[in-house]
């Protein structure tokens, strides 16, 4: 049987402690089209890995 530190289980259920809402993502979320074609893409990707 796993015994865990009853501190750490705590904090683990309780990250934030100072009142804040945890902002979670919205499900239908999407992100803003950066309007570059997927060659584009490609290139830069391939320039940044060398």
């Amino acid at each position: 049987m796993n015994k865990q530190n009853t501190a750490a289980a705590l904090a683990a259920v309780k990250p934030c402690e100072r009142g804040e809402a945890v902002n979670r993502p919205v499900k239908n979320w999407k992100p803003y089209p950066c309007l570059l074609t997927r060659q584009e893409l490609q290139a830069l990707i391939a320039d940044q890995l060398g």
